[in-house]
């Protein structure tokens, strides 16, 4: 295409000057997908602080309760806590076939100031989830970069 080419586009409005999308999709789709990365590895240092400064004892699985729709099965665990008191503790994970059977015992970490603030260990769930996604973003907000020369 020549320059008379191109100046007769221009003022017939054929050429459009890209608006904020076309310009900045790949910065936002790789901004997103960084931001799903920091929350997932927040997560994922969260749950490291709370099991290296938690008290670990062991619990017993009392029941499986069942999710919604019978989707899976999530234990619910009895432990002892310094004092002897006995707490319940309500996983969030349920799976199935069932991850825990009733009567296993299961170990729990717990802030010794609050009992009720109970774990059974790391969440991989979550961690996974938002790291995969974030990294999908983030590979196609590089590539998409890439392609439009941004």
């Amino acid at each position: 295409m020549n320059k008379e080419e191109l100046k007769a586009r221009l003022q017939k409005n054929l050429y459009k000057k890209p608006g904020f999308w076309e310009k900045n999709f790949p910065k936002v789709f790789t901004w997103i997908g960084t931001l799903l990365l920091v929350i997932g590895l927040g997560i994922g240092c969260y749950n490291f602080y709370f099991i290296q400064n938690a008290t670990k004892t062991k619990g017993v699985v009392l029941r499986l309760d069942g999710g919604a729709y019978r989707q899976g099965y999530a234990p619910v665990v009895e432990f002892l806590d310094k004092s002897q008191q006995a707490h319940l503790h309500y996983h969030m994970v349920f799976s199935r076939p069932p991850q825990y059977q009733v009567g296993e015992y299961v170990d729990i970490y717990y802030k010794s100031d609050d009992p009720e603030n109970a774990s059974m260990g790391y969440s991989w769930f979550p961690i996974l989830i938002l790291g995969g996604i974030g990294l999908v973003f983030i590979f196609f907000g590089i590539i998409f970069q890439k392609a439009f020369k941004l």
